[in-house]
């Protein structure tokens, strides 16, 4: 009899509060000149998978969550908003009833791996972009683990510690027979990050950009952060404008604390699409913003995904990386993305929940044999769309498995506190978790001092999430999408 089944399978949708300020990135028009729409509802996608353990009879639930950005994963011009959110929301049902159509496994690896190929090909049957079927897959992946650390009650850095999993990168890269990867993990899990702090491209950068204050207590501006945060890692959004691009982070570099040896990286998301232009930006960025230049870390997603991967592109991507190593994120959306680009010239690719844990696993596996090759290779740790209390929680919980020093973790810069949780949510949240949250004026708060956050109190029974979300405060997400994107009536 097999090990595991998954007994039910629920996906709900919680409505999030209008943001405190606009929040840009990339290019602001689309190829008709017309400002671009949002790139994602004002809502956060959450799941909740049954689970049972056969061979004990205890059943346990899983959680997940994540932003339906369906702006970020399918930028198809051609294609509404709308149906870009219908049809990422169709896709989640189609991979849940996927999951259900085969509840019952031995391996957790390995029927992720099965249902993530399953997943994988009704995507493409249904015309979608690599990354929305990545996204889709990942989705369920981070609640049956979840579920899994509940049934054997360990945390999820010590299921992949003690091979609780079935973790087999070689499945996927046959290069990495042999790898024992729980010796590529840290002793013990990191609980300790410097957030790195976006920012997007319509985000004022002192007093003297603010039209009007909101005056809601909270800083509003890059240098009022600075003040109170002790930031000194910075993730700056660029537009694709050369001159426009770099005049901007001549001010940014004026703005953040130069004597505490500050820490930049540049995200393009897909701005370029001429490889020689964004060779003469690395170039004149280098000549004009020097300083600004020899603190900066990485490039990451500069081209469009199309771009990116097409091995035409090398020669221009050796000869920009040997400036300022560069990285993948929109293109990551296939299991061997970060190998094909890898090999093109690309030093690393981003890790994200929504792109998939294990799959970040299996990159991290591989970075240690393109550097015992003697090639730069690196993950980074990035996702904007992170909130309390499910993502953030699970992103953190894979932080501490990768071992990453910094990462970009500011959601809550553009959204009030934990404003969208209920107060039940809000009270267990500070009860249970008094090293990652603070109190001010009322709300609860990422808790961020001299730049760095503590989450010690993530390393729990499952996949860092120690209370489950306000299930009966949650809309089934079928329902939500009817009531507020109904389909179009044909013409």
């Amino acid at each position: 009899m097999p090990a595991y089944v998954i007994e039910s399978i629920d996906l709900f949708i919680r409505p999030l509060p209008p943001d405190r300020f606009d929040f840009s990135i990339g290019k602001q028009t689309g190829p008709d000149g017309k400002p671009k729409p949002p790139r994602r509802p004002a809502a956060a996608g959450l799941c909740r998978m049954e689970m049972r353990d056969t061979r004990t009879g205890k059943t346990a639930t899983g959680c997940s969550g994540d932003r339906p950005s369906h702006g970020w994963l399918d930028k198809r011009p051609d294609i509404s908003a709308a149906d870009k959110l219908r049809a990422l929301i169709a896709l989640l049902h189609e991979a849940r009833d996927l999951w259900l159509a085969a509840p019952e496994f031995d391996s957790v690896f390995d029927h992720w791996l099965d249902r993530h190929e399953a997943i994988v090909k009704r995507g493409q049957e249904l015309g979608h972009e690599a990354l929305s079927a990545s996204y889709a897959s990942a989705f369920f992946e981070r609640a049956v683990i979840d579920a899994a650390c509940r049934l054997e009650e360990k945390s999820v850095f010590q299921m992949f510690q003690e091979d609780r999993l079935g973790f087999r990168p070689e499945k996927v890269h046959p290069e990495l027979e042999g790898m024992d990867f729980p010796t590529l993990m840290p002793a013990q899990p990191r609980t300790r990050f410097f957030i790195r702090h976006t920012v997007g491209l319509s985000d004022p950068l002192t007093a003297a950009d603010l039209p009007e204050r909101i005056n809601d207590g909270e800083p509003e501006t890059l240098q009022e952060y600075i003040a109170r945060d002790g930031l000194r890692y910075f993730k700056v959004k660029i537009s694709g404008q050369k001159e426009a691009d770099i005049e901007r982070l001549i001010k940014i570099w004026d703005v953040v604390p130069q004597e505490m040896e500050p820490a930049i990286t540049l995200d393009g998301n897909e701005a370029y699409q001429d490889l020689g232009e964004f060779a003469t930006f690395v170039e004149a960025l280098d000549e004009k913003a020097p300083g600004l230049f020899q603190h900066l870390l990485y490039i990451e997603q500069p081209l469009t995904r199309a771009l990116t991967l097409n091995p035409a592109s090398k020669p221009w991507i050796e000869r920009i990386s040997e400036k300022k190593p560069l990285i993948i994120d929109e293109a990551d959306g296939s299991l061997d993305a970060f190998k094909q680009a890898h090999a093109l010239g690309y030093s690393g690719t981003s890790h994200k929940n929504c792109k998939g844990v294990f799959k970040s696993l299996m990159n991290l596996a591989l970075c240690f044999r393109f550097e015992n090759e003697g090639r730069l290779a690196f993950l980074s740790g990035e996702d904007l769309s992170n909130l309390p209390i499910v993502p953030l929680h699970q992103d953190f919980a894979a932080l501490g498995i990768l071992g990453l020093e910094h990462c970009e973790r500011n959601g809550h810069h553009y959204a009030y506190g934990a404003s969208h949780l209920t107060e039940g949510e809000k009270v267990r949240l500070a009860a249970y978790h008094p090293d990652l949250y603070t109190k001010r004026n009322g709300e609860v708060f990422l808790n961020i001092q001299d730049g760095e956050v503590e989450c010690a109190s993530l390393q729990t029974i499952g996949f860092g999430v120690r209370d489950h979300p306000d299930w009966s405060a949650l809309e089934p997400m079928k329902t939500w999408l009817d009531t507020h994107y109904p389909p179009e009536p044909p013409v």
